[in-house]
């Protein structure tokens, strides 16, 4: 008897491989059997299809920059993506200090094998490129990057939900 379907086993192993491989000091995408840009022998291809025209919503952990406060800790990025066709990007960051997000800015994504890279906006949140090594299942995104560090879950939903704007007229008044 199976605690877990098959398919959750199968889920759970391919999220546990990133953090084993980074355990054993080795980059997820150099274990036996793989090369760079490859995605390890069982897991799917991230195809462009999946994330092209979605927002991706997601909660990312990188390390602090040389020198900023909090040395040693995490810090926690949340953010939504807007992932265009092209490969051009709309990202904002939640700002805590402002307990709101950033104004939305133009950046750029890609994918290569399973290897979403996304160039976080300047401004008051992070900047530069944040790369994770993903996983799709459903809605789900999940991943983890080695160089830097990153780890990412998050959903992705169709459309545009940054740009959405409310189908629901405002509400006249009668006087």
């Amino acid at each position: 008897m199976a605690l877990f379907p098959r398919r959750m086993m199968w889920v759970a192993c391919a999220l546990l491989l990133p953090v084993t491989a980074i355990a054993a000091g080795t980059s997820p995408a150099m274990l036996p059997g793989t090369s760079p840009g490859t995605p390890a022998a069982g897991v799917p291809q991230v195809l462009p299809s999946q994330l092209a025209g979605k927002t991706l919503s997601a909660v990312a952990y990188v390390p602090h920059s040389a020198g900023a406060p909090g040395g040693g800790e995490l810090r926690r990025i949340m953010l939504q993506a807007y992932l265009a066709t092209d490969g051009s990007a709309v990202v904002r960051q939640w700002l805590p200090a402002r307990d709101s997000y950033s104004a939305p800015a133009q950046t750029a994504w890609s994918l290569t094998a399973n290897r979403l890279c996304i160039d976080l906006a300047a401004g008051d949140g992070a900047t530069g490129p944040l790369c994770a090594e993903v996983h799709i299942w459903g809605p789900r995104i999940a991943g983890i990057g080695t160089q830097p560090y990153a780890m990412l879950d998050g959903d992705l939903q169709p459309g545009n939900v940054i740009g959405r704007r409310s189908s629901v007229p405002p509400i006249k008044s009668r006087r």
